[in-house]
């Protein structure tokens, strides 16, 4: 017992009040001497701006060239899969059909079902669409996505 009794006496001269005065102050100081930005070493502030959108590679390509008239020529109507695309390229071949003399109308989705996707997923898979699509050598196609 008198062993405890040695050790409680120790943690109290430890924690005397002059001991836990001093820490209070120096803890005190510190904190008033960091708060106020006259003692505190001033820095200049650096930015760097992100613009979140990606950066776009745009190079200049050349345009195939468009036939004057669509006579005599083939149209392919290209269809992505999206709802009623296939109803409004069926009109456009109608109107073609009526006004265009000797157009001939091919539709992608008939006689290249795997073209029909609404989201190709990638640059390759557009492209194998395109090689699809041109096997039937089409004079033009035209596209449509509706929604």
């Amino acid at each position: 017992m008198p062993n405890r009794k040695r050790q409680e006496e120790e943690k109290m001269k430890r924690r005397s009040p002059k001991m836990v005065f001093l820490v209070m102050s120096v803890f005190l100081a510190c904190v008033f001497l960091f708060s106020f930005p006259a003692f505190a070493k001033e820095t200049k502030q650096k930015w760097e701006i992100l613009n979140p959108e990606g950066v776009v590679k745009i190079e200049p390509m050349k345009i195939n060239p468009h036939p004057s008239t669509l006579d005599g020529k083939t149209v392919m109507l290209r269809w992505n899969g999206k709802h009623n695309g296939d109803q409004f390229l069926n009109r456009v071949g109608e109107l073609l059909k009526e006004n265009v003399k000797d157009v001939r109308i091919i539709k992608s989705w008939e006689v290249a079902p795997e073209t029909v996707d609404p989201i190709a997923g990638s640059h390759e898979r557009s492209q194998e669409f395109a090689r699809a699509i041109a096997r039937f050598k089409p004079d033009i196609v035209i596209g449509a996505q509706s929604d």
